[in-house]
């Protein structure tokens, strides 16, 4: 049986130094996409550890998630989940910025992997910018297993946003990972026209809570993972609280219909 470590790259939202933020935010998106990979690869025999780290500053938590991956002996690779960002381009046009794999050699056992995996992600529709060899950064320079840095898309990136799933990213990272073709089929979401009167969602992740249904709106308060909101109205994959308190995105990526 095969060890990975695997953890998403940054605080979670409200825990500290959280990651890129565009029209989708990664200290949401890696957690989702970490967990799907976690159960894939365990539904495949690997023996997987999750070394992600919720609060801290930004050298806290690359500290501590080092010293998780480094806790677990005999680990084959580490795995870090980012969304990159730096694209500015909010607006579709046609073209995805792209997704792109770091590790610290070319010589080390996960430059194979690296590769398989950039290729998997881009073949779902994203722009292929490779496998590239970085020595500053801890998650590869201080991990003892074989590292690769996974940047799955750009959160400012209005055609990225657009194609990514989080369901099919883990896929593609999977295939890489084990060399299998692993399929999925992203969930689809209810149809809304079918909901009459409020309805309930579970929260699978801290959430932003908007004044309107939609990024561009500000953010009011932050909704922990589990919590429950009523429903009472929808616009375009949004939903408005009952409370008040604003809109949340109610894609089935982010919420269970309870």
């Amino acid at each position: 049986m095969k060890k990975i470590n695997v953890h998403a790259g940054h605080a979670a939202v409200g825990g500290g130094a959280i990651g890129a933020v565009g029209l989708i935010s990664e200290s949401v998106e890696d957690r989702i996409v970490k967990d799907k990979v976690i159960q894939l690869l365990r539904a495949e025999g690997y023996e997987v550890y999750d070394c992600t780290v919720d609060k801290g500053t930004q050298n806290g938590v690359l500290n501590a998630i080092v010293k998780k991956c480094n806790s677990h002996d005999d680990v084959d690779l580490d795995i870090s989940i980012h969304f990159n960002s730096g694209a500015k381009r909010p607006a579709k046009d046609g073209k995805t910025t792209g997704t792109e794999v770091y590790i610290y050699s070319v010589t080390g056992g996960a430059n194979v992997k690296a590769q398989n995996i950039v290729n998997a992600i881009a073949n779902l529709g994203f722009k292929n910018r490779g496998v590239k060899v970085s020595k500053n950064l801890k998650v590869l320079r201080d991990t003892k297993a074989p590292a690769l840095l996974i940047e799955c898309c750009f959160v400012d990136d209005g055609d990225d946003v657009g194609l990514y799933n989080a369901e099919a990213m883990a896929c593609a990272i999977v295939s890489g990972i084990t060399g299998k073709t692993v399929k999925c089929e992203p969930k689809q979401e209810p149809a809304k026209s079918q909901k009459t009167g409020d309805f309930v969602v579970k929260l699978k992740c801290n959430m932003n809570v908007r004044k309107g249904p939609g990024t561009n709106y500000s953010i009011r308060q932050v909704a922990k993972k589990n919590y429950k909101f009523t429903i009472t109205e929808v616009k375009g994959g949004w939903g408005k609280l009952k409370s008040g308190a604003g809109w949340i995105n109610i894609s089935t990526q982010y919420v269970d219909y309870v």
